[in-house]
C-alpha cells in the first residue's frame, strides 16, 4: 500500500528530473576562476552542486528529511506498483539515481492524487497555529481562488517562513522542511492539499494546475 512518504519521494524525484533537464548542458569539468564569477553564477554553481549531491539514496533522504532506510523502502514500493519505472534489465538491483536510468510515472501519480487523496489522505482545518502557508499560497492557484477566511492555511512548523494561520496537517511530517529549499516541491504539495480539504470546484481548478506541474 502506498504511504504518504512515497508521495514525498515521488515529487522530489520529479523535481530532480526537472533540474536534470536544466543542468544537462552544463559542463561540470569546465575550469572556472571563482574570483571572476558573479553572485548569480556562484549561486547557479551551488545549486548544481546541491543537485548532484541529491543523486544518491543518502542525498535524496537528506533533501526530504526522511531516513535513508525509509527512502529505500519507498523506492522498492514505488517500483513494485509501477509509479517509478527503472530502465534496466535488472530492475531489482540497487537503484543508482545518478545514472538517471529511471523515470516517474507522472500520469499515474496525477490520477492517484485526483481520484484518491480526498478519501485516503483527507484532513481537517484545525486551530490557529504558526506555520508555512499552504493551499492558496500556491502562485498559480492564488490567481483563481482566495481564502474564504481572514487567516491563511499553514503547515504547523517553525521556520523563517512561518506565519500565523489555520493549521492543516501536511501529507507527511517532513513536507514543510523539504519544501524550504525546493520551490517546485512546495508548489506541488500546496496544490495537493486542495484535494485533501477543498471543495469540488477548488479540486477541479487544482487538477488543471497540477497537470501543468506534473505532465
Amino acid at each position: 500500500m502506498i504511504k504518504s512518504q512515497d508521495i514525498l519521494v515521488l515529487v522530489k524525484l520529479i523535481s530532480i528530473e526537472k533540474q536534470y533537464m536544466e543542468f544537462n548542458n552544463f559542463n561540470s569539468n569546465l575550469e572556472l576562476n571563482f574570483d571572476d564569477l558573479s553572485e548569480i553564477e556562484l549561486d547557479e554553481i551551488m545549486e548544481l552542486s546541491a543537485f548532484y549531491s541529491s543523486l544518491s539514496v543518502r542525498g535524496l533522504a537528506e533533501s526530504i528529511v526522511v531516513s535513508k532506510s525509509e527512502v529505500s523502502e519507498c523506492l522498492k514500493r514505488l517500483i513494485k506498483v509501477g509509479l517509478l519505472i527503472v530502465n534496466s534489465s535488472f530492475p531489482l538491483r540497487r537503484l543508482n539515481l545518478e545514472e538517471m536510468a529511471w523515470k516517474v510515472n507522472r500520469k499515474a501519480l496525477l490520477e492517484l492524487i485526483i481520484y484518491s487523496f480526498q478519501y485516503f489522505f483527507h484532513t481537517e482545518i484545525s486551530s490557529v497555529d504558526i506555520g508555512i502557508p499552504t493551499v492558496f499560497n500556491n502562485n498559480k492557484l492564488s490567481e483563481y481562488l482566495s481564502y474564504s477566511s481572514s487567516l491563511p492555511y499553514v503547515w504547523p512548523t517553525h521556520s523563517y517562513r512561518s506565519i500565523s494561520g489555520l493549521s492543516v496537517q501536511p501529507l507527511h511530517k517532513s513536507v514543510p522542511y523539504a519544501s524550504l529549499d525546493d520551490n517546485f516541491l512546495y508548489e506541488v504539495f500546496s496544490l495537493i492539499d486542495v484535494f485533501r480539504i477543498g471543495s469540488p470546484r477548488e479540486r477541479k481548478i487544482a487538477e488543471n494546475l497540477l497537470r501543468e506541474y506534473l505532465l
